[in-house]
């Protein structure tokens, strides 16, 4: 039955096929057809044959330039992918004012649903299924922190077929690796000294994802084993993080032999019993939202066993203080200077159209699987208007998709960890910052990008990358990567003011060479 299932497959291919490719390759039925209907005629009559020839060479350019004509207007993305919005004319006379002004009110949207909603909602899971917070960040806030990655990657690979999620990616991996850190190091009060271990754990994590997704995005074709490998990746990353303590264990005591001053680390040194670890389990949870993975979850959790009675007065005021402030009227101007009331207008209908959408897992925590549902629901929509406005600004300023990927897409996707770190240095808890920009990025790449081309391939087939120098900017993470590490580690492992200056000028340099690369050296066109 297969080989009868193939064999009809090939005829119905030839008898539909073979006249479609005809008309569509054949460039002598775009040269006209006055002299096809004569060509007996013609070729017995060489002027006029060479006539032809000319005639038919000059056709056959100028239908590739035309082809290039479309290709450098609009990019690679099709705007007829989405609902009719305006039309170009439109958009060149202000239109597209409109369109960045959405695509920025869109990730004030994305940050406010992830930070007052979504993660609410998943800590109240991880409480619910009494999972530790180790676990829990490595499942469940992984896949909180890389929504946006991830819904922007399958709109561009199952809708519009261009190279958006993937530029996205990139830009958000150079910018979570770069731009946090040098954010993070000069809103620094003071210098705040970072762990050696989880920070040389995830890069180097994120190093194999680079390398393997340089393997996989070599010859710019994606085939669905290589989809199904960044998968099985994802997972096995599960398993190291889960076995995480053991392996920090053996490589700190392995380290410490050829010391020669041994220090004892101080989780080793705590006495903790199994009580108050769970009482303090919700806590580490929410220091692993902000660490993606929990890489530094650990030093959150010292500092509450150190002193768990003014840990936990300090987190019960906090929390009362937020739900005060949820329960408060909406039209309640709130009282500070011209910015806060900015902010206030700026943000109130976000907040009401959520308010009005989404229970919030604080005052509503029986409804947290609602909640959870709703955000999905939310940051999917968002992701597709972010889409729909960046391919519309694409097509009228002719800027590829990777490009607006790697930087407007990339810088907006990342507000929530910029702002996060911002906040967190500001109190001297910046490492927790660094950690989650460094686990985002491993997480990006193994189920952001895996996942959807995974099931697009098996179901739709090939995917051919539509970008000429994607495969350089890839390999330009690794370098990336590496100095983010000698940084930290020439400076001790400290974020200072030093390092912002030195880490933030080489992130605008990567970003500016990645996008003339793209459009200027290793432009993808057949022209």
């Amino acid at each position: 039955m297969k080989c009868v299932g193939v064999l009809a497959s090939i005829l119905l291919v030839g008898i539909f096929g073979f006249p479609c490719s005809a008309n569509i390759v054949d460039p002598n039925r775009f040269a006209g057809n006055q002299l096809n209907a004569s060509s007996n005629d013609i070729n017995a009559l060489p002027i006029l044959k060479d006539a032809k020839q000319t005639e038919n060479h000059q056709s056959l350019e100028q239908f590739k330039e035309l082809k290039c004509d479309q290709n450098a207007s609009s990019g690679d993305d099709d705007d007829d992918d989405f609902p009719p919005f305006f039309d170009d004319d439109q958009l060149r006379h202000g239109g597209i004012v409109v369109c960045f002004l959405m695509a920025i009110y869109s990730f004030t949207l994305l940050a406010i649903v992830c930070d007052k909603y979504f993660i609410p909602s998943i800590e109240r899971l991880c409480e619910v299924l009494n999972i530790s917070a180790d676990v829990g960040a490595a499942t469940f806030m992984s896949v909180a922190t890389s929504c946006p990655e991830l819904f922007t990657n399958l709109i561009a690979t199952f809708v519009t077929g261009s190279s958006l999620g993937i530029g996205t990616i990139v830009g958000s991996s150079m910018f979570n690796s770069l731009g946090v850190a040098s954010i993070g190091s000069l809103a620094a009060i003071r210098p705040i000294k970072l762990d050696w271990y989880p920070v040389t754990r995830d890069i180097s994590i994120y190093m194999v994802a680079i390398s393997i997704l340089i393997a996989i995005v070599w010859d710019d074709h994606i085939y669905w084993y290589e989809g199904l490998t960044l998968f099985i990746c994802y997972f096995l990353y599960f398993i190291v993080m889960f076995q995480n303590p053991r392996i920090s264990r053996f490589i700190r005591r392995t380290i410490d032999k050829y010391r020669s001053n041994n220090k004892v680390d101080i989780a080793e040194n705590g006495k903790v019993s199994e009580s108050k670890e769970k009482e303090y389990n919700r806590d580490s949870v929410r220091a692993s939202v902000a660490s993606a993975f929990g890489s530094y979850a650990e030093n959150v959790r010292r500092s509450a066993y150190e002193n768990p009675e003014e840990f936990r007065k300090a987190r019960e005021a906090q929390e009362a203080e937020e739900i005060k402030s949820l329960t408060k009227s909406p039209f309640t101007i709130p009282e500070g200077g011209f910015f806060t009331k900015f902010l206030f207008f700026y943000t109130w209908l976000i907040k009401m159209a959520l308010r009005l959408t989404i229970p919030n897992p604080k005052t509503h925590p029986a409804w947290w699987p609602v909640t959870f549902m709703l955000c999905i629901f939310w940051i999917g929509g968002n992701s597709y208007i972010v889409s729909w406005m960046v391919t519309l600004i694409g097509n009228v300023l002719g800027i590829p998709s990777t490009v607006q990927g790697m930087t407007f897409v990339a810088a907006g996707g990342s507000l929530p960890e910029t702002l996060s770190i911002a906040i967190m240095t500001r109190r001297g808890e910046g490492k927790m910052g660094v950690s989650n920009s460094l686990g985002a990025n491993s997480m990006n790449i193994l189920f952001s990008l895996g996942m959807p081309w995974f099931f697009s391939t098996m179901l739709k087939g090939t995917i051919v990358l539509q970008s000429g120098s994607i495969i350089y900017t890839i390999a330009a993470l690794l370098l990336v990567a590496l100095i983010l590490y000698f940084t930290l580690y020439f400076n001790h492992f400290t974020l200072s003011k030093v390092t912002g200056c030195v880490l933030l000028p080489i992130y605008v340099i990567c970003i500016v060479l990645a996008c003339l690369s793209e459009m200027v050296f290793f432009k993808n066109n057949s022209c």
